[in-house]
């Protein structure tokens, strides 16, 4: 049974997009239909390729079926020498623990609420890891449990396919499951073309509907509001790299005047330095920044007349030290500090949008 038989109505306009490949299994708990081409060899916990990291989706239908299939892989990780992290529900993570018996470990954690943005759900596996790692694990086996209020579809979407790239160096092994009767569509969708492999009963399988990161990424964002279609409350044209104060003090007024908390009004003040700085030293001027403040949310746009960035992957990895091409840590620290960002090219040219909900 694959996972359109446990979807609700409506279609699944991610997939359709995607145009995944699905081929035949004889395993009726499998996710997909997907005729098993790679095995893992669950004694050493790594791709029999030689690859210590891997993603995969697991979607079950009860807490029974959860721990069913979950608790041979880890107690296989544990005979293997792999730490275990546990982060689902408390009552899943109270069933799967005791199929595990007592173990140091062991790691329960509660489910991390981390998805509503992926900046920061890709922090907290790339810290959980090292963390592990740093106490002595020589790898670790986490199984996280995706809810219904962990972020918006697109943004889970998003999120899961940067894990491939930007937590690939770590010594992780991830089975992200999916309760199939309980989320909406689009996270499931969104689960089938963003993890490489998939957990069925007791075996691992190649997913045929994996996507690659950068053209999922390149979908459009069904969760993002559109542009307030009034005029802008700021909008500066040919703004200076040698004195943005101006910028920050118009900016300033206009956010005093919103009732803006103050924290926030930093925020956006430094975002806003850091993009309009980039457009100006590595896009082709005039940059012109425009501003609504809405009573829901705060709207900015910086737009300069280059090409910018054609990198869907760019400014999401973590600061941590790791060295950040020049002009991509403003992307990182705008995806860092505001609520969304999406990068665009129209006829004036590449804009970054920032997002900050009130």
């Amino acid at each position: 049974m694959g996972t359109g038989a446990y979807r609700r109505s409506g279609g699944a306009p991610l997939l359709q997009a995607a145009q995944p490949r699905i081929a035949e299994t004889d395993d009726p708990n499998c996710a997909l239909r997907g005729r098993i081409v790679s095995t893992f060899s669950m004694q050493s916990g790594v791709i029999e390729d030689g690859r210590r990291n891997v993603h995969e989706a697991l979607f079950h239908k009860s807490p029974d079926d959860l721990v069913t299939r979950v608790a041979p892989f880890l107690i296989d990780g544990l005979e293997a020498g792999d730490d275990v992290v546990l982060a689902c529900t408390e009552d899943n993570n109270r069933a799967v623990a005791q199929a595990l018996g007592r173990d140091r470990r062991v790691v329960v954690l509660p489910r991390p609420e981390v998805y509503e943005k992926a900046v920061t759900a890709l922090e907290f596996f790339r810290e959980l890891t090292q963390s592990r790692v740093r106490a002595g694990a020589r790898q670790v086996r986490v199984v996280c449990q995706v809810g219904a209020s962990s972020g918006r579809g697109s943004e889970c979407r998003r999120f899961e396919a940067l894990s491939n790239h930007a937590l690939s160096s770590l010594p992780l092994w991830r089975v992200c499951a999916y309760d199939v009767g309980a989320l909406p569509d689009d996270v499931v969708a969104a689960a089938e073309a963003t993890h490489p492999y998939l957990r069925g009963a007791g075996a691992s399988a190649v997913n045929p509907a994996y996507v690659e990161p950068a053209e999922l990424l390149r979908l459009p964002d069904p969760d993002m509001a559109p542009l307030p279609e009034r005029e802008p409350d700021l909008e500066l044209h040919d703004v200076h790299v040698h004195d943005l104060r101006p910028l920050a003090r118009r900016v300033q007024e206009i956010l005093d005047a919103a009732r803006l908390e103050s924290e926030r009004a930093d925020d956006l003040l430094l975002v806003l330095n850091e993009v309009a700085t980039n457009g100006l030293r590595h896009g082709e001027p005039p940059v012109t920044v425009r501003l609504w403040a809405g009573s829901q949310r705060i709207d900015c746009t910086v737009t300069d007349r280059g090409a910018g960035i054609d990198d869907p992957l760019a400014g999401y990895l973590p600061g941590g030290g790791e060295a950040l091409p020049e002009g991509r840590f403003g992307l990182w620290l705008a995806r860092r500090l505001c609520d969304d960002l999406r990068t665009t090219r129209g006829p004036e040219g590449f804009t970054v949008r920032l997002v900050l909900n009130r």
